[in-house]
This record gives structure tokens, sequence and C-alpha cells, in this order.
């Protein structure tokens, strides 16, 4: 794919769109919950998320799961565990503490997001690896997620 492909590809998709306008809109001294349209915009961002699990298990069940693929251990590992262990270098360099420190010790802990297999399919670019790693990093995340909460509320008590 060249430049002018990639730069199209980029273009066309809505966040790129979406992200500015919102940060417009809330410098806009306006109540947009009054506005007319606002129900619908509240069904569609209440559907957001079990339409994207939908998605995830429709393309889940074209996947040929191997439980074998080293790769993906290695990946969910590196997400689960070595998020956390950066965020905790971070979190000391900057010198933040309390709920602050546990908050974003917590939300480096979270497993691959379904957007990650969602892109990967809609660009046809590793498409069972992706929907694998978001199965197996969300599955994994059980333990790891639990074992950082703990970690972090004894390193940052409130």
């Amino acid at each position: 794919m060249d430049f002018k492909d990639s730069m199209k590809k980029i273009f066309s998709m809505p966040t790129i769109y979406a992200i500015p306008l919102a940060l417009l809109l809330k410098l806009i001294p306006v109540d947009l919950t009054k506005i007319p349209i606002w129900p619908a915009a509240e069904y569609i961002k209440n559907a957001f998320v079990p339409f994207a699990l939908i998605s995830l298990g429709a393309q889940l069940s074209y996947t040929n799961i191997s439980f074998k693929n080293k790769e993906v251990y290695l990946s969910a590992a590196t997400r689960l565990l070595g998020g956390p262990i950066i965020a905790f270098a971070l979190i000391k360099i900057f010198g933040f503490s309390g709920i602050v420190a546990q908050a974003l010790m917590i939300s480096s802990s979270t497993p691959s997001a379904v957007n990650t297999a969602l892109i990967a399919v809609e660009f046809d670019n590793c498409r069972d690896y992706a929907s694998q790693l978001v199965m197996v990093s969300t599955l994994l995340s059980t333990i790891t997620l639990t074992l950082v909460i703990y970690v972090s509320r004894v390193i940052f008590p409130v």
C-alpha cells in the first residue's frame, strides 16, 4: 500500500473527524442535551459496546482458534504485565500517589480492546491473530487485573 492509499484509509475513518468535533463542541457554551436528537444519540452510545461485542463474537466464530500460538500469549503477557510495570515506573517518575496512582496502574492492566480485532478485520490485517489476542488477553485479565488491583492498593494506599 503506498502513501496515498494509506492517507485515504486514515481519512476515511470517522474517528479522525469525531474527536476534533467533540473537542469543539465542548468549547461551545450550549447545553447539547436539550437538542431534539439527543435521545437518539444516547441510544447509539448505549448500543456501542453490545454491538462491538457482537462483532467480536462473529469474528471469533470465523477464527481458527489455536491455544498453541505462543505469539498470542507473548502479546497478551506484554499487555497485561508489561503495561502495569511501565505504568508503575511512570507513576514513580511523575510522583503520582493515592487514588490517581491506583487508577493509572489499574487502567494500564486492562486487556486488549475489542477495537483491535475490529480494525484488523476492517483492514484485512491478521484478523485471526487480533481476535485471538483479544480473547486470550480478556480471559487472562481475570487473573492479572485482580492482582494489579490488589498490588496497587497496597503500593499506593489512600
